[in-house]
Order: structure tokens, then C-alpha cells, then sequence
């Protein structure tokens, strides 16, 4: 049954052809969209992650920091100085860090090579262009020294974060109002803040993040979900129809859920094969919108190994359990579907759903 399945899906005439072609493409751009949606909420936590190390403060020193590792290097033996102030240009915020190394062990921030020394600066690539582009007198004689290094990505939230990193002698930085000694830099992003060992002003906690990604979730899964499931009944009813003449013919209900399946399940999977291209392809210009109000690295919208296998196993599966569930006439009786060619009149508690969907938005807004 599974080979004549095949055959009837892949060598089954136009009809077949063309409904295995619109299934495969309405399952391709619900798994993108799911994709999408799965690769987002990494994105968002990423970059978050990335936020962290802004938040270093003497407070936000764990225990026992000085026999620590960071990056492979020893933290905590030789304390930095460290301020971080808000610069402007125009209505673009540029984050400025001020250190001072008190020695080799003083720790280092992220996507940064070294410390800068007195003098010296690193800058965010968006920030280096900014420079080159702007008159001194506007902008970078604000800044003491010379360029000798970029930001790596490791240390920016986003591609046009402008960041830079100053350096100068522990003498001159600790006379600075709001400068403060700290023995390691903050690796607990905003997210993962439970109130000890942190020191994130202004940040969300771990549940506020936690509600607002599964809220997000569940408003863009459960459509796509149901578009995936709606599109695996395409032609139902000439389906119905067909498997009917094959339950006349002989075949049992077993044999006709089985050839079923396998259409469903060979058109989802040739549209999650699609949906992971189309995906893909769609990434650079995803990365570009900022749904947090920062645009995303493109390699943030990174998928792990549950989220392709929840959309490659998940989504086939799906489908053929759709199809199982359309056939449920027909498994009655193979005279089912001409009683009942025309499908009953949608009942008012279908807008249950709705209703909640619409009493759950007003709710968060």
C-alpha cells in the first residue's frame, strides 16, 4: 500500500500533480513562517546575552571572582576600572566605556583583543564609519587618542550599536565622578537576572522575558499551526470522493488511511524541505527588522537541533494526522461522502477561539 501510495501521490495525473504542488507550497511558507517564529525568539535571547556585559558594576562581582575564568584568562587578580556614561550624536545613543587596566590580570570585555591603554580606543564597526564620516570637531574630539581596533560582535547587542571602549591610566580614571573598581565583567544577561550576582538597571527579568517570548509564540505558532493543517485538506472533498470508490472497490479503511498518509506526508515534506530554504533566504532581510527595537546579527537567527526536528518530524506528522482525521466519513462508510457531500454549517462555538484570542490581546495591550 505504501508503494501504490507513491504512485497515486508522485504519478497520479495533472489533478494529483497540481494538489501536491499547492499542499507542498502552502506547507512551505507555514513551516518558514514557524521557522521564522522558532529562529526569532533565539534571536532575542542572543542578543540579550550580548547586553551583559554593559551591566558590569563592582556590585555585579560574583563570589570568589578572582579564581575565576573568563575567556581562558583569570579574572579578579588586578581590579579594572570601569565607567560607563551615554553619549549622543544627534538621536543616536553611543555607549561609552572608560577603563583603566591596575595590571596584566585586569579583566577584559568582550570582542576585545586587549585593553585599550591611555590614549587608545576600540570602536563598534557602525561607530568606526561614524567617525570616518563625521568631522572631528562634531564627534571624535570627544574622544581622547587613536583607533587601534574594531569591537567584535561578541560585545554588540546589534550590527549598528555604537559602542566604544576608552582607555586611560588608573590615576586619571579614578578621579572620574562614578568610576568604580570591578574584578570581572558581567556574563548574566538581563534575562538570567534573579535579583543576586546582577546588577542590570532598567532590564526585564527572567519571567517578564519568559511571558512576553511565549506569548509571542503562541500568537504566531498556533496560526501557523492551524494554516499547515487547513492546508493538508486541499480538495477534500474530491479526495473523499476517491478514496470512497477505492472502499467500494474493496479496499478496507485501514488501506485507504494508509494511502492518505503518505500524500499528506510526502507534499509536507517536500514543502518543509521549501519552507528551509525559503527560510534561509528570507533570513538576511528578517535580521534587518528590529523587533526589539535593534536590528538582529543574521547568525542570530540561528535554529538548534529541537527546532529542526520539531518543524522536519513535527510538521509531516502533523499532516498525516490530518489526513487521518479527514477520512473519518469515509471510514464510516464508503456511502459516507455522498450523504453528506455538503459539509455542515460552521456552529456558533467555533467563535470560542476567537473570542479568547481577541479577550488574551486586549489583555497585554
Amino acid at each position: 500500500m505504501i508503494r501504490l501510495g507513491l504512485r497515486l501521490t508522485l504519478d497520479g495525473g495533472r489533478e494529483a500533480a497540481i494538489r501536491l504542488i499547492l499542499t507542498a507550497a502552502a506547507v512551505a511558507v507555514g513551516a518558514c513562517l514557524l521557522l521564522i517564529t522558532l529562529a526569532g525568539i533565539n534571536a532575542v535571547n542572543i542578543q540579550n546575552a550580548r547586553y551583559a556585559w554593559l551591566a558590569t558594576s563592582a556590585a555585579s562581582a560574583p563570589p570568589g571572582a578572582a579564581s575565576r575564568l573568563l575567556g581562558g584568562r583569570p579574572t579578579g587578580r588586578d581590579p579594572l576600572w570601569w565607567q560607563l556614561r551615554a553619549d549622543y550624536y544627534g538621536d543616536q545613543l553611543i555607549g561609552r566605556i572608560d577603563v583603566a587596566a591596575t595590571g596584566p590580570d585586569s579583566p577584559v570585555p568582550p570582542g576585545l583583543p586587549r585593553l585599550p591603554g591611555p590614549g587608545q580606543f576600540y570602536a563598534s564597526p557602525a561607530l568606526s564609519r561614524l567617525l570616518r564620516t563625521t568631522p572631528a570637531a562634531q564627534l571624535g574630539d570627544r574622544f581622547p587618542g587613536h583607533q587601534i581596533g574594531t569591537i567584535g560582535a561578541a560585545a554588540l547587542p546589534a550590527p549598528n550599536s555604537l559602542i566604544i571602549v576608552v582607555g586611560h591610566s588608573p590615576g586619571q580614571l579614578s578621579r572620574a565622578p562614578g568610576a568604580q573598581k570591578v574584578t570581572s565583567i558581567q556574563t548574566i544577561p538581563p534575562s538570567s537576572c534573579n535579583g543576586s550576582n546582577c546588577s542590570v538597571q532598567g532590564s526585564i527579568n527572567a519571567n517578564g522575558i519568559d511571558l512576553i517570548l511565549s506569548v509571542v509564540a503562541a500568537a504566531l505558532l498556533f496560526p501557523v499551526l492551524i494554516f499547515m493543517a487547513a492546508a493538508t485538506r486541499l480538495s477534500a472533498a474530491r479526495r473523499e470522493q476517491r478514496f470512497a470508490a477505492m472502499r467500494l472497490a474493496g479496499a478496507t479503511p485501514r488501506q485507504v488511511s494508509v494511502i492518505s498518509a503518505i500524500e499528506s506526508a510526502v507534499a509536507a515534506i517536500i514543502g518543509v524541505a521549501a519552507g528551509f530554504g525559503l527560510f534561509f533566504l528570507l533570513r538576511p532581510a528578517v535580521a534587518t527588522v528590529p523587533f526589539t527595537g535593534a536590528p538582529f546579527f543574521t547568525s542570530d537567527l540561528s535554529l538548534s537541533l529541537p527546532d529542526i526536528l520539531l518543524v522536519a518530524v513535527g510538521v509531516p506528522a502533523a499532516a498525516a494526522v490530518a489526513a487521518l482525521v479527514t477520512l473519518r466519513r469515509v471510514q464510516i462508510s464508503p456511502l459516507g461522502v455522498s450523504r453528506r457531500v455538503t459539509p455542515p454549517a460552521p456552529r456558533a462555538w467555533r467563535l470560542i477561539p476567537l473570542l479568547a484570542g481577541v479577550a488574551e490581546l486586549a489583555f497585554f495591550i
